[in-house]
């Protein structure tokens, strides 16, 4: 009997124990389920690195370009974009047919202003002779009037009086309608000059161009830049190519919104990396910087004998260290809005359990911020433990368990 209950103690105390066992275990693992891991670290004294970077292209700091002034038919491009070329080269071929053709267009449509021209002229010259008409009318009029007052003791006929009124309203239609005539035809041939001097230049410019074999020469040495104009294609009458001069040299060039730029200044150090090379270009300095419209302009020289191209992409990079700060956190221990800054930092509060760790709520002033860090005063003790990183969503009371810990100085 004595042994019966024994083992029934036995049993029961082991049955006890496994339970405790088994309730510790789904507490452990509740525990680490509700209870977030968070990493947390003290204030340290430093600096705040600005770093901006500007997306760009890079470019000449003077073009020279091929241009011209008729719609052309283009058979072959001779150069491509780095291209080196001498004074004298030939850039581009033009077909032939297709040229002789244009001059012949332009020299009729010259011809016909000209014709043109020398019809106002003579609209011109028609309206003078009406005028002339009308005053040797009135002329004849006033002498006719004279004679018979002089044979009728200076008594006007009534028809006399007729014939002058009538030659004076004719003089006064011929002055007006020959001015009339004049401001028009004045209008009329200053535009056909115009366009008769446009003409006279595409055609001076196609006779040059038959004269060269229909070939577009470069009148600079230097280095083909921007090719605008395709082959197989008509151009419209604008640029063939800019031709960057001996004499110039390799810029970046950029824009990004201006507010990003407010710790960019002229002379400022900087560097360039530029598409396909994996050594960027330091000990570079913005050239200049231009604000318009919320954008900044940013240009930086290049290095002499740079391994670099017209449009050709690259990226600026530009750093600015701040003044050194008492408190500097992580950017990401920073929470709230403008004007309303906190941090969580790791608290001890009494509960059923005993003594947890707890997010404490603490408001702050954040100074400056860069990239990474801010600057910030407030009311964080120097051995506070300010929360960065947390596995879930936290707020000020819940509970938190420290996965590590930094002292930063």
């Amino acid at each position: 009997m004595l042994n019966l209950f024994k083992n029934k103690s036995f049993k029961m105390l082991a049955v006890f124990v496994c339970v405790l066992i088994a309730l510790t275990i789904i507490s452990r693992v509740t525990d680490s389920i509700t209870v977030a891991k968070v990493n947390a670290e003290a204030y340290k004294r430093g600096a705040l690195v600005q770093r901006t970077t500007v997306n760009g292209e890079i470019d000449a700091s003077k073009k020279h370009y091929i241009r011209g002034g008729v719609a052309l038919l283009i058979e072959e491009i001779l150069v491509g974009q780095g291209s080196p070329v001498e004074a004298g080269d030939s850039l581009f071929i033009l077909d032939w047919f297709y040229l002789n053709e244009q001059a012949e267009k332009v020299k009729a449509e010259l011809d016909n202003l000209n014709l043109e021209m020398r019809k106002l002229r003579l609209d011109s010259a028609s309206g003078s002779s009406a005028l002339d008409s009308a005053r040797a009318e009135l002329d004849r009029a006033l002498a006719d009037d004279a004679f018979n007052r002089s044979i009728n003791d200076g008594v006007q006929m009534q028809s006399d009086k007729r014939k002058i009124e009538d030659a004076e309203r004719k003089l006064n239609e011929a002055i007006k309608s020959l001015n009339d005539s004049a401001e028009k035809n004045s209008i009329d041939i200053a535009i056909k000059e115009n366009n008769r001097r446009t003409k006279q230049n595409e055609y001076d410019e196609l006779q040059a161009l038959i004269a060269n074999e229909g070939r577009i020469i470069s009148d600079v040495a230097g280095i083909v830049g921007e090719i605008f104009v395709n082959q197989g294609e008509t151009m419209k009458g604008d640029n063939y190519c800019a031709v960057i001069p001996a004499d110039a040299h390799f810029i970046f060039t950029g824009e990004i919104n201006a507010d990003n730029a407010q710790y960019m200044k002229t002379g400022d150090a900087v560097n360039v990396a530029l598409s396909g090379i994996s050594r960027p270009l330091s000990d570079l300095v913005i050239k200049s910087i231009s604000r318009e419209e919320g954008k900044a302009r940013i240009i930086c020289d290049l290095t002499a004998g740079a391994d670099a191209y017209p449009g050709q992409k690259a990226t600026l990079n530009h750093e600015k260290k701040s003044e050194e700060y008492r408190s500097v956190v992580p950017l990401a221990a920073v929470r709230g809005g403008e004007g309303d800054y906190y941090v969580l930092t790791v608290g001890e509060a009494k509960g059923v359990l005993g003594v947890q760790k707890t997010a404490l709520k603490v408001e702050i002033n954040v100074i400056e911020k860069d990239n990474n860090n801010a600057a910030i005063e407030g009311g964080v003790a120097d051995d506070d433990l300010i929360i960065f990183k947390s596995n879930k969503t936290i707020a000020e009371g819940d509970r938190v368990r420290v996965q590590s810990t930094e002292i930063r100085t």
